[in-house]
Formats: structure tokens, sequence, C-alpha cells
């Protein structure tokens, strides 16, 4: 909870008072004040501008990063409920992330929390809302991971044009969440140019462009990589042998409650694209060879067999899981009649996906 000694008003006007011959202090003025609306970091941010006058360029730079952390905190602590939150992002100028009191500002506080904040405050003024504009490269305890949207290319766009040194670190490891939750998309192989141009080298860096090596191979329009899986009657297929059909694969394991909960929406899915011989669903357990039996009861008692059901008969990791970067799951596979990837990482919304398999059809 916020605690309020003294209003900021009250600490502005007074600061204006005493200001008018030296230069103002901005750290100790922003130092612990704890601001319990939009309207009293502004009113102590403008009172701060107004002393420093035509002063030192750099105490502007620095009272607008207070500004902004101040507000990223409000905003972040209210989880964008709260109504006045758009006053922040209209009064937010924009900071240059190169400036060196940028810089050091971040390094003082947070590099990734500052760069977060002011990026959500800044496309919040164009236009998107909170939750658009929030961080979707990081898991948090307080909010739901979401998916990785345009402002956060944008962000990392903007990271990775910069020479910001300690900003670059702080990204880089970053990436390592999107990469994992949504592999390598389009937009996400776009950066890669400014990161191999930008960023100094480093064991991070190369990490990261093994990753966009790795994950090239699933990239939409790749040859799909093939695979080969058994049904429960120990019948062989591969990926391949379903070419001319638009393939949906749903990757699920017997121990995954969130599979088992997203399963009967897969099978009603499959329900109405049973007449199309354009179409073809199946599953893919990655459960271990010592699960069978368990896979294989699953199947009779969600009475799944009206989709053919696979799985690699391995006992550790299968060249399938290897090549498609299985890292968790559910995860939702799409592939052409052409044998090429449409997306790896399909939405598990049944809308999304007929919006997909009719796009692919189609084309």
């Amino acid at each position: 909870m916020r605690h309020r000694v003294i209003p900021i008003v009250a600490i502005a006007t007074a600061f204006l008072h005493a200001a008018c011959s030296t230069p103002p202090e901005v750290d100790a003025l922003w130092s612990g004040r704890t601001p319990q609306s939009a309207q009293e970091i502004i009113a102590l941010y403008d009172s701060i501008e107004q002393a420093i006058g035509s002063g030192d360029e750099a105490l502007h730079t620095k009272n607008l990063c207070h500004y902004v952390w101040s507000s990223g905190e409000y905003i972040f602590e209210c989880r964008g409920k709260n109504s006045d939150i758009t006053q922040l992002a209209a009064h937010t100028k924009s900071l240059a992330l190169d400036d060196g009191t940028v810089e050091a500002f971040m390094v003082a506080r947070d590099t990734a929390r500052f760069a977060d904040y002011y990026m959500t405050l800044d496309a919040m003024k164009r236009g998107a809302t909170f939750e658009q504009a929030r961080d979707g490269l990081t898991i948090t305890v307080f909010y739901k991971a979401k998916a990785i949207g345009e402002c956060d290319y944008e962000k990392l766009r903007t990271v990775f044009s910069s020479t910001n040194a300690p900003l670059h670190e702080a990204y880089m490891r970053k990436l390592l969440f999107p990469f994992r939750n949504s592999g390598c998309t389009e937009e996400l192989y776009g950066i890669r140019p400014l990161i191999e141009q930008n960023v100094a080298d480093s064991p991070l860096k190369q990490r990261i462009l093994s990753l966009y090596d790795s994950y090239k191979g699933i990239m939409p329009g790749a040859e799909a990589p093939d695979a080969s899986l058994w049904d429960v009657a120990g019948k062989s297929y591969t990926l391949s042998q379903y070419r001319g059909k638009v393939l949906v694969i749903d990757v699920w394991a017997t121990w995954c409650s969130s599979c088992i909960a997203h399963m009967p929406q897969f099978m009603e899915l499959s329900s109405e694209y049973k007449e199309n011989k354009e179409v073809e669903f199946i599953t893919v357990s990655i459960d271990r060879r010592k699960a069978r039996k368990a896979w294989m009861a699953t199947i009779e008692r969600r009475k799944m067999q009206q989709m053919t059901n696979l799985y690699p008969d391995c006992d550790e990791q299968s060249p399938f899981e290897t090549a498609y970067h299985i890292s968790g799951v559910p995860r939702y596979i799409i592939i052409d009649q052409e044998g090429k990837i449409v997306t790896a990482y399909a939405p598990s919304d049944n809308n999304e996906i007929r919006r997909i398999i009719s796009q692919t059809l189609n084309k």
C-alpha cells in the first residue's frame, strides 16, 4: 500500500521557491516519494521542469527518467487498472536510449525494468492498451504470459537499434523466453541483423545467434522436418505421408493436465473436418515408452479414436521433439499440403485454427 506523508504538490511548491538561484537536486526531490495518483506524479515532474528552466539538459533528462520510473511503478502496481494511467502515458516525452544520462539511470535502477516502463508508456501514448503494451517477453508472478505482439517486436527493434550495451545484454536474456514460447517467428527473425550489427560479441550473443539457426528449420515456409511415429497397434507413420493435406497436430502428454483439458476442444474441431479429405488431424504424444499403457488407456478413456494417435516410442527425447523444439505441451503445429510449415506454434483457440486452415486451403 502507498503511504503519503506530505502532499506531492506541497513539496513541488516549496521546491519552486527554494530553487530560484540554485540547480535543482532532481534525485533528492524524487527520492522516497510515493505518489498515489497520476496527477501527483505529473505535478512533481512539471514543477521540477519549471525550476530547471533553460538549465542543464542532463537535468531535464534525469527528471524525465524519474518520471518514467515513478509512472511505471504506479502503472504496474495497479496492473494497468487505474483509470488515470492514460494521463501518464500522454505526458511522457521521448527519451534517447543511447543518452549517457539515461544509460546511467537504467544501470543504477534496473535496466530491463526501466526500459519496459518507458516503452510501455510510449506504446500507450501511441494508442496501445496496457495489455497490448505490457511486456510479452518475460513471465512474472503477477501476470499471465501473453503472446508476443507488435509492441514487443517494436521494443526489440528499438533496443537493438541503440548502442546501449547494458540494455542489449538485458534484452538478449529476455529473448530466451520467446524462443521457447513461440519459436522463431518471421518478425523475430527480422531482429537478427540488428543483433549481428549492433551488439558486442559475447557468449550470450553467440547463444542467441545459435538459437536463430536452430529454429530456422521450423519457421513458416520451411520444409517440415519428417519424423517416424507409431500408433497404438504398432503401425509406423511418417509426417511426410500426409503430404497433399493440411496436417493439424496436437502435441500432448498424459501427464499434462492442460493437454487433457484442451483435448475435447481439439477433438471437436477434428469432427468438424471429418468429411474434408483435404485436412487431417492427428495427435502426437511425447510420453516415453514406459508410459505406453497409460497413453493407450487415456486414448480409450477420452474416446480419442476418431483421430490418428501417434507417439515416438522412445525412452528419451525423440527426434520429433528435437526437430520441433518441443519444450512444453500442449503445442499445436500446422503443415500445409506441400509439407511446409504453416506454423509450429499455432494458437489453441479453435477459431484461430479454423482461420489458419482456411487461409492454407485457399492460398
